[in-house]
């Protein structure tokens, strides 16, 4: 029987922050490489470079607050700022990207693994695929269990440090519950894990391996994402996430596109009648609110849009 890491931050790392997950270091095997520098990083945005929440309103009906948030536990950013706290207890619905539920996740959590016959040993060289392995003991999953997890997954898990804490996203769900809001998901588990799923073998093996590599990493510029979240520098997490000439490789390419752009529409197009209704807090993850097809932007086309923090 497979044994499962926990599906509780698996699932919810769909994604506050999506970065090329490779630093420079010393290579482990051949498939390794060196990351460039970008030398010229893009010039920030005119709009919605700033802040966490925002109030999201249109004329006749209660204003509505977006809040972007990180899929993490940490107790700087567990305590909320006042501006936050105030307006989700000022709301009567919460919005989330998805809400957890027990059958869901187990379900979920077994599309993570291959059952067709194909196995992540004979995808990787054995030193990748020793050190997958290795890293992947960290996260409560065994080493019996990684030949059948598929590339995507074992990449998703270990892009993050292990955490045992209540993460943001949930901690901001017992909030509203407590506050008697209605609640709502923008997505099913289903639907967020198609969007790994059916990215090109290729293209998860390609992350796989980058993460793999570097994975020493991890937690350092973890940290940086946290610091850059905590000062509500949206533009710096762009700029963070491209910090690289890698995020231009197609892998990458074909990642934010389906993890960020497409889910930025989907997810601006189905709150649309919570904030028609007025009087919700939604809550999802940070980058998707900047760019010229973030989620910020795509509700300006309809709502007047406003930071608050």
């Amino acid at each position: 029987m497979k044994s499962t890491p926990d599906c509780r931050n698996i699932i919810f790392l769909l994604l506050c922050a999506v970065c090329p997950a490779a630093w420079p270091g010393d290579l482990l095997a051949p498939e390794c490489r060196q990351l460039i520098p970008v030398s010229n990083p893009a010039a920030a945005p005119a709009q919605y470079h700033h802040g966490l929440l925002w109030k999201i309103s249109k004329a006749g009906s209660p204003p509505n607050y977006l809040f972007g948030t990180i899929h993490v536990s940490d107790d700087r950013i567990l305590k909320l700022p006042a501006q936050v706290s105030t307006a989700l207890r000022a709301s009567r619905v919460f919005v989330m990207e998805t809400v957890p539920d027990v059958n869901q996740i187990l379900l979920s959590s077994n599309r993570m693994f291959y059952g067709n016959g194909d196995r992540l040993d004979l995808l990787l060289s054995g030193t990748i695929f020793a050190k997958t392995v290795s890293i992947l003991s960290a996260y409560n999953l065994p080493a019996e269990s990684v030949p059948l997890l598929k590339p995507w997954a074992a990449f998703l898990t270990m892009n993050y440090p292990p955490e045992t804490g209540t993460i943001l996203d949930l901690e901001l769900l017992r909030m509203a519950r407590e506050n008697k809001a209605r609640v709502h998901g923008l997505e099913t588990m289903d639907e967020q894990i198609d969007v790994l799923d059916h990215l090109a073998v290729q293209d998860q093996l390609r992350l796989l391996i980058d993460t793999v590599c570097h994975y020493e990493l991890v937690a350092e510029e973890f940290e940086m994402l946290k610091d850059l979240y905590l000062q509500r520098d949206l533009q710096g997490l762009v700029d963070y996430s491209n910090r690289y000439t890698m995020a231009e490789d197609a892998a990458y390419r074909n990642l934010f596109a389906e993890l960020l752009t497409k889910r930025n529409h989907t997810m601006a197009a189905a709150m649309r009648s919570y904030l028609d209704q007025g009087g919700a807090f939604i809550a999802i993850g940070v980058m998707h609110l900047p760019g010229a097809e973030g989620v910020l932007h795509l509700l300006h086309q309809s709502y007047e849009v406003s930071v608050v923090y």
